[in-house]
């Protein structure tokens, strides 16, 4: 009896194997149609860029093997270091403002003031227009004849540099409008972060006779940071590989004083016709954004204390 018994367990568990294999790998069978997607849209084409960037291609076709060529063509021809330079100076403005500002604007929207929903709304309007319809709408309004800001200022007295010709009007011009574009992201992180803090936590405080300075400093700063910090990493990613807002308002100049690394690479690949040498500078921005972002993962997981 004990030996047939056993003998029926063993069966039972022959018989229910198969259907513990099917419900562990269901997850993983769900995952995989949106697994194959991203591969085909994003880790293809990257590795395939990874082996254009070593040969020397007019075409989508791979023309003849030349090594780290086309990366010493990239960045010591044309100005290549410049457009690094300017990439750091376009993404370090970007930040700089856009963090600080969209911060200011979720604190100001988490607050119970009138009119808020429509606020909201419209204040994230410059997140839903893209970059192409932005980047016109700022070239029109900084053109130096019949823009608005320019308009504006002469009324004052005031003459605004031509952004078409001065450098650092243009460089100006062109972190104001990535600014306006890339501060909605901001202030969306961190109003959702804002409203996840227990209210009754801020209440004690304020019971207890903190400031509002204090209050924010102590409590509500802590308990947003890492959204900040997520939200910093993204504004950082999208300004260093964006292309419209500088090709519409600028086209990289004067003199190159606009061109970053993402418009260099367009100009290369698309106007110069140099893939090899375009997809050398994609990767270079790929290597630089993948740097960034671990370097972000090792600050939180140090302040995690893992």
């Amino acid at each position: 009896m004990v030996v047939s018994g056993t003998g029926e367990l063993g069966d039972m568990m022959m018989l229910d194997r198969p259907r513990r294999w099917r419900a562990s790998a269901f997850p993983y069978m769900m995952f995989a149609p949106a697994f194959i997607l991203i591969a085909g849209v994003s880790f293809v084409p990257i590795g395939y860029a990874l082996v254009q960037s070593v040969f020397r291609s007019s075409t989508l076709e791979l023309g003849h093997y030349v090594g780290l060529r086309n990366y010493n063509d990239f960045f010591f021809t044309r100005d290549g270091i410049g457009s690094l330079e300017n990439s750091l100076i376009f993404v370090a403005g970007t930040v700089a403002l856009a963090v600080p500002l969209g911060v200011a604007l979720a604190l100001v929207l988490n607050r119970p003031i009138p009119f808020r929903s429509f606020f909201r709304v419209i204040l994230i309007l410059p997140w839903l227009v893209s970059n192409l319809v932005g980047a016109l709408l700022w070239a029109w309004i900084g053109n130096p004849q019949y823009g608005l800001v320019p308009y504006l200022l002469s009324t004052f007295g005031i003459v605004m540099p031509n952004i078409i010709t001065d450098p650092a009007a243009a460089m100006t011009s062109v972190i104001v409008a990535s600014v306006w574009a890339s501060t909605p992201l901001v202030m969306v992180f961190v109003l959702a972060a804002l409203q996840s803090i227990p209210s009754d936590i801020t209440e004690a405080a304020r019971i207890d006779g903190a400031s509002g300075w204090r209050r924010f400093w102590r409590i509500t700063l802590p308990m947003v940071r890492n959204t900040t910090m997520m939200a910093l990493v993204l504004t950082s990613l999208h300004a260093f590989k964006s292309v419209e807002i500088i090709l519409v308002m600028t086209g990289g100049g004067p003199n190159g004083a606009t061109e970053t690394m993402a418009t260099k690479v367009f100009h290369e690949a698309f106007t110069l016709l140099r893939i090899g040498v375009g997809s050398a500078g994609a990767v270079a921005i790929f290597v630089l954004n993948l740097m960034f972002t671990m370097a972000f993962v090792r600050v939180l997981r140090t302040e995690h204390g893992a």
